[in-house]
């Protein structure tokens, strides 16, 4: 599941409640969607009846402030002109965001190591006409930051006790072990005397099995819950 554990996530909602700073009456919405798969999404939100509809219709596929944060490192302001400007046909969520007095705010953008987005939306809910709409644009940025870094800390260590139940076999380990000191795959198909197809095939396998990144992910997270076995020389 794509960070939906409920407590973890209860403490990261009061983590950020009591830091939003001067604007910590405002409404907010701090997402976390993987780049590679817009239905894996995680909203954590003081507005939660708005963000039951926004997932029961999954408009992170089509939300223009999600799709301008993603091409994106600095943050931004916006209001009905960008959802009118982005050309889809968006007259259903604007109504909908209307009716919880989400028509503008500002959004501040992440792009972390897990090929994961993090937004962070302050939602200013008072008349288009008020132009004192302030954001400390550098704290609420760290904030952004630190909120995203308690996640995926707190995630990491909910994971780790179901990862160590994880076992690599004696040939996943051995590949394993010679990338982790180095040896490229051409150079450890001619040690342990398979083909070089193979060895991206096993690699593959224990990436997918740690749930990594890639191949020097998959090597750190070995390291971390000590599934690497030490292997005989026979030279």
């Amino acid at each position: 599941m794509f960070f939906k554990n409920e407590l973890i996530n209860k403490k990261v909602k009061e983590y950020l409640e009591e830091n939003m700073l001067k604007n910590h009456k405002n409404k907010f919405g701090y997402l976390v969607i993987h780049k590679k798969d817009f239905h894996h999404i995680c909203i954590i939100s003081n507005c939660p009846e708005w963000f039951d509809i926004y997932l029961e219709f999954n408009h992170q596929l089509i939300d223009p402030v999600v799709i301008k944060a993603l091409s994106r490192v600095e943050d931004f302001e916006w209001d009905e002109n960008i959802l009118i400007s982005s050309k889809l046909a968006l007259p259903k969520v604007l109504d909908q965001a209307k009716t919880y007095d989400i028509s503008r705010g500002h959004t501040f953008v992440l792009h972390d190591y897990k090929q994961n987005l993090a937004i962070l939306s302050i939602f200013d809910d008072r008349p288009l006409k008020t132009n004192d709409f302030f954001i400390d644009r550098e704290k609420m940025y760290l904030l952004l930051v630190k909120t995203h870094q308690k996640l995926l800390s707190l995630y990491e260590k909910f994971e780790i006790p179901t990862k160590k139940n994880i076992g690599l076999s004696k040939r996943e380990n051995e590949i394993l072990h010679w990338a982790s000191i180095g040896k490229t795959y051409q150079e450890i198909s001619k040690i342990i005397g398979i083909k070089e197809c193979s060895i991206k095939f096993h690699m593959k396998n224990i990436t997918n099995k740690l749930g990594a990144i890639n191949s020097r992910h998959a090597i750190k997270l070995a390291y971390e819950l000590k599934l690497l076995k030490q292997i005989s020389y026979a030279f």
